[in-house]
């Protein structure tokens, strides 16, 4: 299946629209110069069947065919990307969505860390859904990671000054080292769905931000409205019918 590319201040896109498919990543013009020198495809079959395929072009012209791969290149370097694979790094997408080649979801990370993430997180990431959204980020600026959580269901954090908050969402800080990452989050996860709790003190995370709970009172008929207004910007209220997927990285958190 041919792709055709679009851009816009912030993403590249690769459409099909006959078929419904899209895939993306991080906007750079240089980049966006060089994708499109090449043609770009996906395996049409492995969409149909459900199963894991890639963004590729056919073309040698990159240096590599997968657009993942391409993206690395780009960004951090040719020398880099073979440094990589002689020491039996891929490149893995944080979210496991093939299509999703943002350069904030792109690590290099060795085979058998990816192997045990794909057993592990990338499972249970979707059973805990009902409780909790989880996402991995990394800064190419700062070279730092951030694990988010959005919450779904209230829930409780004890805090070193000995307070107890209800979130809505936390951001977790980390050096650059994707192993440390993913154990956390896979810890993480595991004590969340099975607990519904976590020690803070215990991960390995530098720095944190949090977004506090607010509660909503229902309509007089019992419903929740679907949005409400809070100090001029509009917030969804979370519910059965409503929740997060995803909670985007704290910006300024990265640059602590």
């Amino acid at each position: 299946m041919k792709l055709n590319l679009t851009a816009t201040t912030d993403r590249i896109y690769f459409r099909n629209e006959e078929n419904g498919f899209m895939g993306y990543t991080t906007y750079d013009a240089d980049l966006f110069k060089k994708l499109n020198t090449v043609t770009w495809n996906v395996n049409t079959d492995a969409l149909k069947a459900k199963k894991k395929t890639y963004i590729f072009t056919y073309s040698k012209k990159l240096r590599a065919k997968t657009l993942h791969q391409v993206v690395m290149i780009h960004w951090y370097g040719l020398d880099n990307f073979e440094k990589a694979r002689a020491e039996n790094f891929i490149v893995e997408h944080h979210d496991n969505n093939a299509f999703n080649c943002l350069i904030e979801n792109l690590s290099f990370a060795p085979s058998n860390v990816n192997l045990a993430k794909a057993q592990t997180y990338d499972k249970e990431r979707k059973i805990a859904l009902p409780f909790v959204a989880m996402n991995i980020f990394k800064d190419f600026k700062t070279k730092k990671y951030q694990i988010t959580l959005g919450f779904n269901q209230e829930f409780f954090i004890s805090f070193t000054d000995g307070t107890d908050k209800s979130l809505t969402s936390l951001n977790l800080l980390y050096e650059d080292d994707f192993r440390i990452v993913i154990n956390d989050a896979s810890n993480l996860l595991y004590n969340l769905t099975e607990y519904k709790k976590f020690v803070l003190d215990k991960l390995q995370s530098i720095d944190y931000s949090y977004t506090e709970s607010i509660y909503i009172l229902p309509e007089a008929d019992g419903t929740l409205p679907a949005m409400v207004e809070i100090d001029g910007k509009w917030a969804i209220v979370l519910s059965e019918e409503t929740r997060l997927h995803s909670v985007a990285p704290d910006l300024k958190l990265y640059e602590k």
